[in-house]
């Protein structure tokens, strides 16, 4: 204490180390910051009240870990600096005394890529999740074709298949050629009319033929799904959360975009509902909180959930606390499946999405209950289901056409 005192800057770490612990920062963890705030006032040069940049810290840093590691006898000198470096990253930049880095120059068809950007969200009306991937495809293939040196308005329809070539021998499968092929043609019925190429593009983009309802839904057995629930009722944090997440995949069919964005309100403990925001849509729909998944949020809310302004259900247990991304709930789901070690095509929660389809099925309800269960927007997305209702193939195979044929 008499160190913390002592030292520089005492009313600045202090209100630093209490906006830590408003984060939900443990107090372990607060301790430990204490005293590297306390190593960083005496090495680093905060004399004034000059902004530093990040070159400057990365020099003190190296500095510092080398003679700490020195004077203990140890070999921490990346793990030391790393801590250093962070933590003084953390500090100047609360304290709005850390340079801001030169901004990159953005690429040459950036502008390119904006007004693409724009024209799907404002003229087509795409959902965010559309209008990633076929920016991201059309990015990719804008860098692809950049690095050649040529102007855009000399692009042709050969460069697209080139592309689409190289990439499919490379890493991208038929579905990803496919969907990199609708990307590039929205994108050029963009860029042809605004006269940034040719005209004619567009309709000459051809791709791998794929037949409607060619794969089957790969989901897991629900008897997998209810090992691995099993498996995870423990009392640890990070197993509680788990489950409750695994069973809005797996009981309601859920995406993870919609679990990402469900709220503390969309919660109706009176009423034992949950409301879910449609993503493709566009609406809000009802479902009875069954039992199990209601105890499994409850538990999670009450006992794990950290507490703070976040409104969202899902958020990161270690600090800074803020929402579960879609990514974060991918591998949540993802990492319990691929350790079951089953034999799926993906391993995320559009797995336990089509095992909930798929139980569905077996219970006896329409391709339209299930459908709306699911929040599909059409019966077609729901025909391919069809392929795995074992019990009614069986049916039409034993069907006697008699003396028809």
């Amino acid at each position: 204490m008499a160190r913390q005192h002592e030292s520089l800057f005492p009313e600045e770490r202090r209100q630093f180390l209490r906006h830590l612990k408003d984060l939900g920062y443990a107090r372990n963890t607060l301790h430990a910051v204490a005293c590297q705030l306390v190593v960083i006032t005496r090495h680093l040069d905060l004399s004034g009240w000059d902004a530093l940049d990040v070159a400057a810290v990365e020099a003190t840093a190296r500095r510092w870990a080398t003679d700490h590691s020195r004077r203990r006898g140890r070999a921490t000198t990346a793990l030391a600096a790393r801590n250093f470096r962070y933590w003084t990253v953390q500090w100047l930049q609360w304290l709005g005394r850390l340079t801001a880095p030169a901004p990159i120059a953005p690429p040459l068809y950036q502008g390119l890529l904006d007004g693409f950007t724009t024209y799907m969200r404002d003229e087509r009306g795409l959902t965010a999740a559309s209008i990633r991937s076929h920016g991201w495809k059309t990015k990719t293939f804008l860098a692809w074709y950049w690095s050649q040196g040529r102007a855009f308005t000399d692009v042709r329809v050969q460069d697209v298949d080139d592309f689409l070539t190289a990439k499919g021998r490379a890493t991208w499968s038929r579905r990803s050629v496919s969907v990199a092929v609708q990307a590039l043609r929205a994108f050029f019925r963009y860029a042809e009319p605004a006269r940034h190429c040719r005209t004619g593009i567009a309709a000459a983009i051809t791709g791998p033929r794929l037949y409607r309802l060619e794969t089957v839904p790969a989901g897991p057995p629900w008897a997998d799904v209810e090992a691995i629930l099993a498996s995870l009722a423990t009392d640890r944090a990070v197993d509680i959360r788990r489950v409750a997440a695994l069973l809005l995949f797996a009981t309601y069919g859920f995406r993870e975009g919609e679990v990402a964005g469900l709220t503390l309100d969309d919660l109706d403990w009176e009423h034992d509902v949950i409301r879910i925001r449609r993503v493709k849509r566009h609406d809000v729909q009802t479902y009875p909180l069954s039992k199990e998944a209601g105890g499994a949020l409850l538990r999670y809310i009450t006992e794990v959930r950290p507490r703070g302004r976040w409104r969202e259900v899902f958020l990161t247990l270690k600090a800074p606390h803020r929402p579960l991304s879609r990514a974060g709930l991918y591998h949540l789901a993802s990492r319990v499946l691929c350790a079951r070690g089953l034999p799926l095509r993906h391993h995320g929660p559009h797995a336990l999405r089509h095992a909930c389809a798929t139980r569905l099925l077996s219970q006896g309800l329409s391709f339209k209950d299930i459908g709306d269960h699911l929040g599909h927007r059409s019966a077609d997305a729901t025909a391919v289901y069809a392929k795995v209702d074992l019990p009614s193939l069986r049916e039409v195979a034993r069907f006697d056409l008699g003396g028809v044929l």
